[in-house]
C-alpha cells in the first residue's frame, strides 16, 4: 500500500431529490475541474464517464478539489461500502480493478476491505466519505521529492499527522510514502524529533494490552508499528501502519535513524465558494 519514487503505489437508500441534483452536479464538477488543470481539451473525455458512472451508480458527489495536485471528487459512502466494492461496481474503475483500488485506498488512507458500518467497528471503515481522483494515472505530490534540510542524513523518517502520512528520505531524496493514522483528539501523537531507539518484529503492548508487529520504538512509550487504518486518527498515541508497510519500513531504516513528527495541513483542496447552493436552486420546484 506504500507508494515509491520508483514505482508507482501498490444496498443504497437516497433522498429522490437527490437524483435530479447528481447529473448537475457532475457536470459543474467536470467544467470545474477542468479549468483547475487548466487543459480542458485532453481531459475532458477522461474525467467525464467516471464522473458520470459515479452519478449512474447512485453515489452522492459532497464535494470538489485538489488534493496533493491530484483533482478528485468526495462521495458520501454508503453503509455496506467499501473500496472494493466501488471499484467493482464502477465499470471504469473495473478495468484495472486492483490498481484502481490499491491507489483509492492509498489516496484515502484505508484498507480497501474495509466495510463502512452503523456503528464503528474494530476493521470497519470509519470514514464517511472517499475521495475519488479523477486522474487515476497521476501519482499524488504528498511531501517533497527532494529536501535539502534532509540531504545530510543517510536516512530520515517524516510523520505528517494532518495528512496522514509517512515520508523516508534518503539524503534528501524521497524514497517511500506510507499511509499511516495518528493519535485521537484525547490521546494526540506528540509533535517531536525522534531517533528510534529499538526494533521489534512483535512486540506486545504491556499498557493497551495489543499485539504491535514490526515495531520502531521512537520515544517511549510511542512506536511506529503495524496495525489498523479505519481513514481517520484512531490510535491511542502511535503511529499505525499496514502491516506490509510497516514490515517494508522496519527493513529499510535502522536504530539511530532520526526523524521527524509534524502537523501540517491536511490538503490543498480548493472549492468554488457557492458552487452547490446554485445547483440546489436550479434542482428546486
Amino acid at each position: 500500500m506504500g507508494y515509491s519514487r520508483m514505482r508507482r503505489p501498490k444496498g443504497r437508500v437516497y433522498l429522490a431529490q437527490r437524483l435530479e441534483l447528481k447529473p448537475l452536479t457532475c457536470l459543474a464538477v467536470l467544467v470545474w475541474v477542468l479549468v483547475l488543470v487548466g487543459n480542458a481539451g485532453s481531459q475532458e473525455f477522461e474525467y467525464s464517464p467516471l464522473c458520470q458512472e459515479l452519478a449512474e451508480a447512485g453515489f452522492e458527489v459532497l464535494d470538489t478539489g485538489i488534493a496533493y495536485g491530484v483533482p478528485y471528487v468526495e462521495i458520501k459512502v454508503p453503509v455496506g461500502a467499501s473500496v472494493t466494492s466501488l471499484c467493482r461496481e464502477i465499470p471504469t474503475l473495473s478495468l484495472d480493478f486492483k490498481r484502481y483500488r490499491d491507489e483509492i485506498a492509498f489516496f484515502n488512507g484505508v484498507h480497501p476491505l474495509y466495510v463502512r458500518t452503523i456503528e464503528p467497528q474494530p476493521f470497519s471503515l470509519r470514514s464517511a466519505t472517499l475521495k475519488i481522483p479523477l486522474n487515476l494515472d497521476q501519482a499524488p505530490e504528498i511531501f517533497s521529492a527532494f529536501k535539502d534540510s534532509l540531504s545530510s542524513h543517510d536516512k530520515f523518517i517524516l510523520v505528517d499527522i494532518d495528512k496522514g502520512f509517512l515520508a523516508l528520505y534518503a539524503h534528501g531524496e524521497l524514497q517511500r510514502v506510507f499511509p499511516i493514522s495518528g493519535g485521537t483528539a484525547d490521546q494526540e501523537t506528540p509533535l517531536i524529533d525522534f531517533k528510534i531507539q529499538a526494533k521489534e518484529k512483535s512486540h506486545w503492548s504491556n499498557i493497551y494490552d495489543t499485539w504491535m508487529p514490526w515495531s520502531l520504538l521512537i520515544k517511549s512509550p510511542y512506536y511506529i508499528h503495524g496495525g489498523v487504518l479505519p481513514g481517520e486518527n484512531d490510535s491511542a498515541g502511535c503511529i499505525r501502519m499496514f502491516r506490509q508497510d510497516a514490515r517494508e519500513l522496519y527493513y529499510l531504516v535502522e536504530v539511530g535513524t532520526p526523524g521527524r513528527i509534524i502537523q501540517d495541513s491536511r490538503i490543498e483542496q480548493s472549492s468554488p465558494p457557492d458552487f452547490f447552493p446554485r445547483l440546489s436552486a436550479q434542482a428546486s420546484p
